[in-house]
């Protein structure tokens, strides 16, 4: 059980894989309507151990446009519908996780992305949301990259708070991306599927990615699997190479987690949202 001992919901991969749905729970966090949204058949491994997983046509062309609308348009008013924007030069709270990040991210109100947050639950088989942290849109420009990095959290009090260790990572793909543009998700462990290392996830408009960064790997009793190590490839500074997209979610190993960004944001908030996307897509 990768995602460890819960009250309401664990992740089975045997589920992930065959599209069952999930066990519907009496937990007052519970939303049934999730087990009602269709399954996914267009799940390919890229890796097995440790386990990568893609998805294609997660989102529509539609849903990539619209998220990219978020932060692109002003449609929106008021502190607490728009999407709080982050540029860091570094990530991490230590020198063990510290790294170079030239990108921007932008923080949602869980209540304005029922599309991921719904999708991405289904796809892991929960049947609740809170163990997700905030949703984020990230946008890389020309010559911006994320350094190589784990998305698993150094031990501290957080990682043994409500929420926990995070377990896994999922990115969406906004838009198309060439080889000449750059802005692969690269593993600088593993070797890919064409013997070359390191595994280059090309972006692909509306595909996904689901990789599991606290799994354990190759030492026992570890609070992260470093053969997830990551990075964003540069951007290309080309006449021809655009921008990169993704939407974001990380997966925290328990109940408990609160969100932060924007502020007053909130898991209960976006059940109205996730009820009327389920319901106008099963």
């Amino acid at each position: 059980d990768l995602l460890g001992p819960s009250p309401t919901d664990n992740l089975d991969l045997a589920s992930l894989l065959t599209g069952t749905n999930p066990s519907p729970s009496s937990s007052p966090t519970c939303i049934p309507a999730l087990g009602a949204l269709p399954s996914y058949d267009k799940i390919r491994i890229l890796h097995v151990d440790p386990l990568l997983l893609a998805v294609d046509e997660f989102f529509t062309p539609e849903e990539c446009d619209r998220y990219i609308d978020l932060v692109n348009s002003d449609k929106k008013s008021g502190t607490e519908s728009k999407a709080v924007q982050i540029n860091s030069a570094t990530v991490g709270k230590d020198a063990y996780s510290k790294s170079q990040r030239t990108s921007s991210t932008w923080f949602h109100h869980f209540r304005d992305v029922p599309e991921l947050v719904s999708k991405a639950s289904r796809l892991l088989g929960l049947d609740t949301i809170h163990k997700w942290e905030e949703p984020q849109t990230v946008r890389y420009r020309k010559s911006e990259k994320f350094t190589w990095h784990l998305d698993a959290l150094s031990p501290s009090p957080e990682t043994q708070g409500p929420g926990g260790q995070r377990v896994a990572t999922f990115l969406v793909y906004l838009n198309d991306l060439t080889k000449d543009d750059g802005g692969a998700t690269m593993f600088r462990d593993l070797v890919g599927p064409d013997g070359l290392k390191p595994l280059k996830v090309r972006p692909t408009k509306g595909s996904a990615l689901l990789f599991f960064p606290a799994a354990g790997g190759i030492q026992p009793n570890t609070p992260f699997d470093i053969r997830t190590v990551h990075a964003g490839e540069i951007m290309n500074d080309t006449p021809t190479s655009g921008t990169k997209w993704i939407a974001q979610l990380w997966l925290r190993n328990n109940m408990g987690y609160r969100p932060t960004a924007p502020p007053h944001n909130s898991h209960e908030d976006a059940y109205d949202a996730i009820q009327r996307f389920c319901d106008g897509s099963s």
